[in-house]
C-alpha cells in the first residue's frame, strides 16, 4: 500500500490555502504526505495549473511535510473521489468560505463531492483557526448509524492523541433514554480498548447550536458528524450548521455506511 495521504482538492484561492495549512498540520499527526489535487475542465488548462501550482507551493516552503501536487483535467463530482480511491486517501480536507459560499454550493458542489466517497472528509472553512486536533466533539442520537463512525474517529484520535467529547441528547422518553445508554456503552467500550481518553455529556438538545456552543466552550478542534444515505436528503440543516459554524470549527464528515472500509 503506498503511504497514508491527505488529498486537498485545491482551486488555488485563500480558502485552497487554509484547508492546505490544515492537512499539513493533520499529516505531521498521521505521518502522511499531502497530495494537491486541481480538476480542470479540458487538457489545454493543464500547464497553466503546473504554473499556478509553482506559485501555490511558495506558501508552504517551511513544512517538512512531503507535498505532491496533481492535475487532472475531467469532473470535480467524478474525479476527486476516483483520484482518492487511487491514491488510498486517508481523508479528504476541502476549504470553504464559510456560511456565503456553503449556501451556493449545496446541493451543487460541496455535497454532491462529499457523498461521490466513503473517504471522510473535512470542511474547514477559510480563516480558520484550529490547527491542532486535541479535542474532538462526537454528537450521537439512538440511531445505529451514530455508532459507525466510532472506528474513523478512533483512529484519528490515537495518532493526535485527542480527547473525545461525547455529547447527547438528554432524552425524557425513557425508551430512548435507554437507546442512548446503551448507545454510550458501545462507545465507551470502544475508546477504553484504544486508550483514548473521553467524556461525556448531555445537551438539552443535539441540535448545532448546542453542539457548536458546547464545542467552542470545550475549545475543541474538531466535529464529527455522520451520514447514511447516499443522497443529499440526509444533508439536513443539522449538518448544514454545524459545516457553517460561525466559530468556523472543522467539520469531518464520515459515510457510516462505508464504516471499515478507510484507509488507516
Amino acid at each position: 500500500m503506498s503511504k497514508r495521504n491527505i488529498l486537498v482538492p485545491v482551486d488555488f484561492t485563500s480558502a485552497a490555502v487554509t484547508a492546505t495549512n490544515y492537512a499539513l498540520s493533520l499529516a505531521k499527526a498521521l505521518k502522511a504526505e499531502v497530495n494537491l489535487l486541481h480538476i480542470t475542465k479540458s487538457e489545454q488548462d493543464n500547464k497553466k495549473a503546473k504554473t499556478n501550482f509553482e506559485q501555490f507551493l511558495l506558501k508552504f516552503k517551511d513544512t517538512d511535510v512531503t507535498i505532491n501536487t496533481v492535475v487532472k483535467s475531467g469532473d470535480i463530482f467524478v474525479d476527486i473521489a476516483s483520484v482518492a480511491k487511487t491514491l488510498h486517501t486517508s481523508i479528504i480536507v476541502m476549504g470553504t468560505h464559510g456560511a456565503k459560499g456553503m449556501q451556493k454550493v449545496f446541493g451543487s458542489f460541496a455535497v454532491k463531492v462529499i457523498t461521490s466517497t466513503h473517504i471522510p472528509f473535512v470542511i474547514v472553512q477559510d480563516g480558520n483557526k484550529h490547527f491542532t486536533t486535541d479535542k474532538i466533539v462526537l454528537p450521537f442520537d439512538t440511531s445505529k448509524e451514530s455508532l459507525q463512525i466510532e472506528q474513523v474517529v478512533s483512529a484519528i484520535a490515537k495518532f493526535t492523541k485527542s480527547q473525545v467529547k461525547l455529547v447527547a441528547e438528554k432524552y425524557v422518553d425513557s425508551a430512548l433514554k435507554i437507546k442512548a445508554s446503551v448507545h454510550y456503552g458501545v462507545m465507551s467500550k470502544q475508546f477504553k480498548e484504544g486508550g483514548i481518553q473521553y467524556d461525556m455529556t448531555y445537551l438539552p438538545k443535539l441540535t448545532a447550536k448546542e453542539v457548536v456552543k458546547f464545542a467552542k466552550k470545550e475549545q475543541a478542534d474538531l466535529i464529527a458528524i455522520s451520514y447514511y444515505k447516499d443522497t443529499l436528503i440526509s444533508f439536513d440543516r443539522f449538518f448544514q450548521d454545524l459545516i457553517t459554524n460561525d466559530e468556523k470549527i472543522p467539520t469531518i464528515i464520515i459515510n457510516s455506511k462505508e464504516a471499515g472500509n478507510y484507509f488507516f
